[in-house]
């Protein structure tokens, strides 16, 4: 007997996403691409059996969790727990934490669910902020594609993150991004590590001076 054939939510905003989804039809499933927020009537009505989120802007509700039946996983562009949360290749690229992607299911929590399968992606030389973006985009769909045909088995192999890792926010990014007069996605990292680094010490040092400066 073949494989099930499944219906399958797919939720995302970045055009990078839809490789992926067409992929899975050319498996023989079902698609249903999503942009916007979700009704969880709507979900409980349509009987998904899986949903994928792979760049979707919005933190996935508990009700909606609940009318996935809590089958509803994740692509996450760093290795988690670290760079939870928004713009994970920026924070990784300036941080210095460990490079990678992961998948992982959806929780009540921003990225804190458990982690069906990681890798860890070695930087590129002369990489630009896009071709950084673009190496782990290639490498999350990838790993998704190498640990689909084990979907039977995802249950048994979820595993929990070990460590606290780190979190960012999207306001944490803007005060980054208002200091470049002309942001460029061609800009070198080796750039961008350099001027983003002057904004943080900066930053740091007026919190020190009791002004405003990133939060956790």
């Amino acid at each position: 007997m073949g494989e099930k054939v499944m219906k399958i939510l797919c939720l995302y905003s970045n055009e990078c996403a839809v490789e992926l989804f067409r992929w899975l039809e050319e498996q023989g499933h079902g698609t249903v691409l999503e942009t916007g927020r979700l009704n969880a009537g709507w979900c409980r009505e349509n009987r998904f059996d899986l949903g994928i989120s792979y760049t979707y802007p919005y933190m996935i509700q508990a009700e909606i969790i609940d009318a996935l039946n809590g089958n509803i996983v994740n692509l996450h562009n760093s290795y988690l727990p670290f760079d939870r949360g928004t713009s994970p290749n920026l924070w990784n690229l300036l941080e210095g934490s460990p490079r990678g992607v992961s998948i992982h299911y959806v929780d009540k929590g921003l990225d804190t669910g458990d982690v069906i399968a990681q890798q860890i992606i070695e930087p590129e030389e002369g990489a630009t902020l896009r071709t950084s973006y673009e190496q782990l985009d290639r490498a999350a769909k990838q790993l998704f594609k190498k640990v689909f045909p084990q979907y039977k088995y995802w249950n048994s192999m979820r595993k929990k993150c070990i460590g606290e890792g780190t979190y960012h926010r999207e306001r944490d990014f803007d005060i980054i991004l208002q200091s470049f007069e002309n942001w460029n996605w061609d800009l070198p990292v080796e750039k961008y590590i350099q001027k983003a680094g002057e904004v943080i010490k900066a930053s740091e040092h007026a919190h020190v001076s009791g002004n405003k400066s990133f939060d956790n």
